[in-house]
């Protein structure tokens, strides 16, 4: 799978940008993701401790922590997800990233 960068070429075409897109389409990340999802958090929440690890203050950024939303959403809505509600705020703990996220929930088929 591919990600379309859109408005985020700006960051997506760095170095760090490229290896999250990698990182993040991991099997044990998105087993993350899906995780959080299904106990009703947002996706990006359980992630956070682990971007700190991998890649420190360089994604405690805006603009990357933008980035990597989106590119949650490129690799989550595929999997049959969508949004449920955006601004979710995530509870603070000592790895704090993320202060919201957005939560996503299976889609209905019809």
């Amino acid at each position: 799978m591919n990600y379309k960068p859109g408005s985020f070429s700006d960051v997506f075409n760095t170095p760090l940008g490229e290896r999250l897109w990698k990182f993040l389409n991991e099997n044990d990340n998105i087993i993350r993701m899906e995780t959080a999802t299904y106990l009703g958090r947002p996706a990006a929440e359980a992630l956070g401790a682990v971007l700190l690890d991998r890649y420190g203050d360089e994604v405690r950024v805006d603009r990357m922590k933008q980035l990597i939303g989106n590119m949650i959403r490129q690799i989550i809505e595929p999997r049959g997800y969508q949004i449920d509600r955006q601004n979710v705020r995530t509870p603070p703990s000592r790895k704090d990233l993320f202060t919201t996220g957005t939560r996503y929930k299976l889609r209905v088929s019809s």
